[in-house]
């Protein structure tokens, strides 16, 4: 693995690289208050096979900050991803990552071959959508709770603490369901993160106030798509009747349903090895070179 910095105009992006040059492209995009680490497991059990690309948006991670936050902002970051690899490349996101990589999937692009959206909160943008989600309330509790450790100063283990036991919709714990790497990966995140990413639905405002409003629903993906859909009463954010306004819009997108399990696909440990699976399936759908 190698750690490179890229250019978003005039930011500066932190990313990686796994893998043989001479192996097919993948790019992946992380949530909001995640980073480009959240993708490791994925990109050992990919290589060598294909060339892992992980980024930290703008905001995440080790990228630079800027003053405000949407999804404009995040898919330019991901755009320049794309043209530092400067061959054709499969993208993978979860959650704001997967809204960035079907916003790219949407805008026909030489060098964007298909994506795979890990639960994406693709209409929650839209007006009296955001409420309705399971993250409407959480997100104000998370921001509120990180900027308190941030102003403090405190330890890493505060934030594995705050995390590790926190209530999950699965039942029990976070970290009766969450293993310890990603526990840790998820609170390296929340404490580098920019504390104003959250926008307004850190205040308990409406996520279409900000990060998500620009999407335009109505634009079919023009590449081949896959999209892995969490449990909407356990905290997935592809609500009811989102999933047949999407198969409408695109017909030919493969939706796959995650019955049990809830946002976050690949981070919980009963289906990690379903979410690679998923994903080895698609990604060898396409043509190795």
């Amino acid at each position: 693995m190698t750690d490179l910095t890229i250019r978003a105009g005039e930011l500066r992006l932190a990313a990686s690289v796994y893998g043989p040059s001479s192996s097919p492209p993948v790019a992946f995009f992380h949530g909001v208050s995640n980073s480009r680490d959240t993708w490791d497991e994925i990109a050992a059990a990919l290589c060598p096979e294909y060339q892992v690309w992980t980024l930290d948006f703008r905001g995440h991670g080790h990228s630079d900050r800027v003053a405000t936050y949407d999804i404009n902002g995040y898919v330019a970051d991901a755009r320049a991803l794309i043209e530092t690899i400067e061959r054709p490349t499969i993208v993978v996101g979860h959650s704001l990552g997967a809204c960035v990589a079907g916003v790219l999937a949407q805008q026909p692009h030489p060098l964007v071959r298909g994506a795979l959206l890990e639960d994406p909160p693709w209409y929650l943008g839209e007006p009296g959508e955001w409420s309705k989600s399971a993250v409407s309330g959480l997100f104000p509790i998370v921001a509120a709770k990180q900027a308190e450790l941030q102003a403090s100063n405190a330890a890493l283990s505060a934030y594995v603490d705050f995390l590790s036991n926190a209530p999950s919709p699965l039942g029990g714990r976070a970290a009766d369901h969450i293993g310890p790497r990603h526990l840790l990966s998820r609170a390296s995140g929340l404490q580098r993160q920019d504390n104003r990413c959250w926008g307004a639905a850190a205040r308990g405002g409406e996520q279409g106030d900000n990060a998500l409003a620009a999407i335009d629903t109505s634009r079919p993906f023009r590449c081949p798509t896959q999209i892995l859909l969490g449990d909407p009463k356990l905290g997935g954010v592809i609500l009811e009747g989102h999933d047949i306004r999407l198969a409408k819009t695109n017909p030919d997108a493969k939706m796959i349903q995650y019955a049990g399990c809830g946002h976050l696909l690949h981070q919980t440990s009963a289906f990690e090895a379903r979410f690679l699976q998923d994903l080895r399936g698609f990604l060898s759908s396409f043509p190795s070179h």
